[in-house]
Formats: structure tokens, C-alpha cells, sequence
């Protein structure tokens, strides 16, 4: 499955808010990770080249905001469990890395 060129105009400014929302950088995110700010830029920008990646920091932002008791902006095309779409690699996910 591939996302329209508006889906990945709304997923990247969804990320982009909740990261606003939280007061999150990709530096901070990155650290968390063991990862370059530039790594999660291309991620939140979705030009990682791994289907996963956005999934595993979108998980991270839903989990920050659940924890702070911050109503985080809805993904529009990222949405549900991962687990339940066949593309995406359920290993990867359950791995929570960022390489």
C-alpha cells in the first residue's frame, strides 16, 4: 500500500504537530532512539525507505502524549494497529529500533 501524495502531505504535517505539541525535536526524539535528528527527519518526512519506521515513531508520540495527558492530532492515513496490515513487517514493529 502507498499513500497519495495528500496522505503524505497530511501524515507529514500530523507528525509534525504532535512533535509541535509535545515540544519534541527530532534531536530529542533521535536521542531516545540512539539515532541522528537527521534519521528521524527522513523518517517523519517518510523518506526512510523502511514502511515501518513511521509507525514506530508514531507509536512513540501517541505513547508521549498518552503519558503527559495530551490529546494528540489524529493520524489520518497511519491509523489502527499495524499488526493488522500485511505489508508492514510485525517484527520490526515489536523491535521498537530505529537503525
Amino acid at each position: 500500500m502507498s499513500l497519495t501524495s495528500e496522505q503524505r502531505a497530511a501524515t507529514i504535517r500530523e507528525f509534525r504537530e504532535n512533535m509541535a505539541l509535545l515540544g519534541l525535536t527530532a534531536e530529542r526524539i533521535g536521542a531516545d532512539f540512539g539515532v541522528s535528528g537527521a534519521t528521524i527527519e527522513r523518517i517523519v518526512n517518510l523518506r526512510s525507505g523502511v514502511l515501518e519506521y513511521p509507525w514506530i515513531v508514531r507509536r512513540y508520540l501517541l505513547d508521549k502524549a498518552a503519558a503527559e495527558g495530551v490529546e494528540p492530532v489524529p493520524f489520518s492515513a497511519l491509523r489502527g494497529d499495524p499488526h493488522d496490515y500485511w505489508f508492514l513487517d510485525d517484527r520490526v514493529i515489536d523491535a521498537n529500533r530505529l537503525d
